[in-house]
């Protein structure tokens, strides 16, 4: 929903669904002929990979609400600019955490203590800095002060896949991230 609300196509789409994230997902892969994969046995969430004729990939990941209902679900969202959900039956944005003021801002901004949603998930972190770096976004003040001295503390215990994973994404954005 960020991505279609600045006009950017994105190759990514992710689904908040009430139960069964990986079933869910795994039924639509056999449905497109595309790549299953469990992103998170936890969380329930699931990734089908398409791949298209040109060798592109889209994404699709299927998640289970964070929460009882969609509205606990983003809020428990990471940023705000990712707490935006899409209705296409109404053509609707859900923004219960003002994620459209600050895309127009242009600001990065996390959704309650930053550095308790580091230490919720370090890799935050690096998301963080990918995302001013792909969209060319200012990081809030309040996640800089906390970001700096926590950031190769906490980085030590997450698995190499997933620091890999982050770090070519955000290498790949046209933005040098502001610290």
């Amino acid at each position: 929903v960020r991505d279609l609300l600045i006009s950017r196509i994105s190759p990514d789409l992710d689904f908040a669904v009430p139960s069964n994230g990986i079933v869910l997902a795994r039924k639509i892969a056999n449905a497109l002929h595309a790549d299953f994969i469990p992103l998170d046995d936890e969380r329930d969430t699931g990734r089908v990979i398409v791949i298209n004729e040109d060798d592109s990939r889209i994404f699709l990941d299927f998640a289970v609400y964070r929460g009882a209902n969609l509205e606990e679900d983003l809020r428990a969202r990471d940023f705000t600019i990712n707490a935006l959900y899409y209705q296409p039956r109404k053509d609707q944005v859900l923004d219960f955490c003002d994620g459209v003021s600050d895309l127009r801002a242009r600001l990065i901004r996390f959704l309650g203590n930053p550095t308790i949603r580091f230490e919720e998930d370090p890799v935050r972190m690096l998301r963080i800095l990918r995302f001013a770096a792909k969209l060319g976004f200012a990081i809030d003040d309040e996640i800089i002060a906390v970001l700096k001295p926590a950031l190769t503390q906490l980085l030590r215990d997450v698995s190499p896949h997933r620091l890999y994973d982050e770090s070519q994404k955000m290498f790949s954005g046209g933005y040098l991230a502001p610290l």
